[in-house]
């Protein structure tokens, strides 16, 4: 009897909660969803003593020390991509994550360079999160580690799964899967020895044998606020459709979930390069529930939402396209593995990449989205 009087409880208590999906209906309260912003405290300080060490997203470009390759892939992209061997075929690492230039900027070039950015997590020994800086035009790349600053002359690696990541000017968002997002500062890329070990190393400080850093300027907690309501980052993609600009996060849910799946927008702030807030609290502009299940990635434009599942390494993934209040629209689009998505406006392409080993593409389309 006391254990279905506490069930019952937890049920209420469950249905409670506002930002869940039930009868009310798939729309949600937008103003239920914030996020607590959090700058570092040692980044300034960590920049000044390495500021001999700074280094331009050029300067990483320039050095690049590995090739992109062109190669047969299942579908009809309009670009296909493959990594190198060690990439392509790793179980060490598993890409996640995609952004370009093309979101960075308007424009569509950053220091104008044509760019891919796409995320990388650990899988086996440490825990560490790697960015692959992609020239387009030369076709080549080099591997960045993330790191967080944790003294003004120290740092240490960042843990996190990295499913989706979002370039806005001098900021890389990225998902921190249960917590939010962490932030990357661009102006601020470290040269560091190459050598074994994460942070300061002697007299000088190292990255587990990557050439350059990228370090964390601030983070967006979702627990700080609502420590009791569970909401997965799985993903995210810019709108510069939006007035004003926004990230689009959704989350991911497997075959056997029984909890809601929801897409949620954060307003941006384009001088700042931060989400909009009041008082540190940034608070979402639209919230809506969504049933697609094993939800990699997606993007927004118009009010259209285009969204891709994957179907396991043995499948091709689908393509959804939604707009809030109609019928979700699947078609089989992608190779097995399909991740995160990202639209570049002054392009007209889009992007997304796939995470299987021996299956491991980089993917642009151009087909028309009104």
């Amino acid at each position: 009897m006391l254990l279905l009087l506490i069930f019952s409880l937890l049920l209420q208590l469950t249905h409670a909660d506002p930002r869940l999906c039930v009868d009310n209906g798939p729309k949600l309260t937008a103003s239920d969803f914030t996020l607590k912003e959090k700058d570092n405290t040692h980044l300034a300080g960590l920049a000044k003593t390495l500021a001999s060490a700074k280094a331009t997203v050029s300067e990483v470009l320039d050095s690049a020390n590995r090739d992109i390759i062109t190669g047969p892939v299942p579908g009809e992209p309009s670009e296909e991509w493959l990594w190198d061997n060690g990439d392509y075929n790793t179980t060490k690492w598993i890409p996640q994550g995609i952004s370009s230039s093309g979101d960075a900027l308007a424009v569509g070039t950053y220091e104008g360079r044509n760019v891919w950015l796409v995320s990388w997590y650990q899988d086996e020994g440490d825990k560490n999160v790697r960015i692959s800086f992609i020239d387009r035009e030369t076709h080549k790349y080099r591997h960045v580690l993330l790191v967080e600053p944790t003294a003004d002359d120290d740092f240490k690696s960042v843990p996190i799964h990295a499913g989706g990541i979002a370039w806005y000017g001098n900021a890389l968002y990225v998902v921190d899967t249960d917590n939010g997002f962490r932030v990357f500062d661009m102006d601020n890329i470290f040269e560091v020895d190459i050598a074994d070990g994460v942070g300061k190393n002697g007299d000088g400080w190292s990255a587990n044998t990557y050439r350059f850093v990228l370090p964390q300027i601030r983070s967006y907690s979702w627990s700080d606020l609502q420590p009791d309501s569970a909401f997965r980052h799985s993903w995210v993609a810019l709108d510069r459709l939006d007035s004003p600009d926004t990230m689009l996060v959704g989350e991911y849910q497997p075959d056997d979930a029984k909890v809601p799946i929801r897409l949620v927008k954060y307003p941006l702030d384009y001088t700042t390069r931060r989400l909009r807030n009041t008082g540190g609290v940034v608070t979402a502009t639209w919230a809506y529930c969504v049933n697609v299940l094993r939800m990699q990635g997606g993007f927004s434009r118009n009010d259209t939402f285009y969204l891709g599942r994957s179907n396991g390494d043995t499948n091709g993934g689908d393509l959804f396209t939604w707009s809030p209040g109609e019928t979700n629209v699947p078609m089989s689009f992608f190779p097995p593995g399909n991740e995160d998505m990202s639209y570049n406006e002054a392009k007209g392409e889009w992007y997304t990449i796939t995470e299987h080993a021996d299956q491991r593409y980089i993917l642009a389309y151009k087909e028309e989205i009104n």
